[in-house]
């Protein structure tokens, strides 16, 4: 869905797309000051989406992040800027039949991945999974033809969250009813219900230093 097409939504659920039949000018009444500030809510709504019930999975490997340093047992990667969060919780590959479990924390702003030197063999891959943060809107002057991140069904729900927000001080009672469906929307997106089965790890690690080292 591009931007035109959610920006067009917004204006039709707030009634002032259109008067008699003829669209509603930039000029009249508060036409203008509700189409500058769409850009924003719409940035807004999709980082909820991509952060609650529709999160961005993304497949890289190790190849593929830049490499910040190494100690003397262990390899430090940083993550992309998009990153959100790993989707499992952990990360891990299993090689031979082995789980080989990372740590990461934050820092300089982003986040840092640390791999045991001997979890990477030159032999094999280390895949990762994690989930991105959406990619934004400019919201000074967002393109009509830019298409928004994520899926086409988050698309459809977010021109009741704009609406229902520029809404608010206007017709509270339309702003509740524009919130309503958009609530509805998202609580259809949520994932199905399925079961993950990983290995617990030490809390304090001493079988993951012993398999490594």
């Amino acid at each position: 869905m591009k931007y035109k097409d959610v920006k067009d939504q917004v204006l039709k659920l707030l009634n002032q797309y259109t008067i008699a039949g003829t669209g509603v000018e930039d000029t009249y009444n508060n036409q203008k000051d509700y189409i500058l500030r769409i850009p924003s809510l719409v940035n807004d709504a999709m980082m909820e989406i991509a952060t609650t019930q529709r999160r961005i999975p993304v497949t890289v490997s190790l190849d593929e992040l830049e490499f910040q340093g190494e100690t003397e047992h262990e390899l430090w990667f940083a993550m992309p800027k998009d990153f959100y969060q790993f989707k499992s919780g952990d990360v891990f590959r299993t090689r031979h039949g082995i789980t080989m479990h990372t740590k990461y924390f934050q820092e300089i702003g982003r986040y840092i991945l640390v791999v045991p030197k001997k979890a990477v063999p030159c032999d094999g891959a280390f895949i990762l999974t994690y989930y991105r943060y959406p990619k934004l809107l400019d919201e000074s002057e967002p393109s009509d033809t830019e298409e928004l991140d994520n899926t086409p069904d988050t698309h459809r729900a977010i021109p009741y969250y704009v609406a229902g927000m520029l809404a608010m001080h206007d017709d509270p009672f339309l702003a509740s009813t524009l919130m309503n469906g958009y609530e509805d929307k998202l609580a259809k997106m949520a994932p199905p219900v399925t079961a993950e089965v990983h290995p617990v790890q030490d809390s304090y690690d001493f079988y993951h230093y012993h398999e490594m080292y």
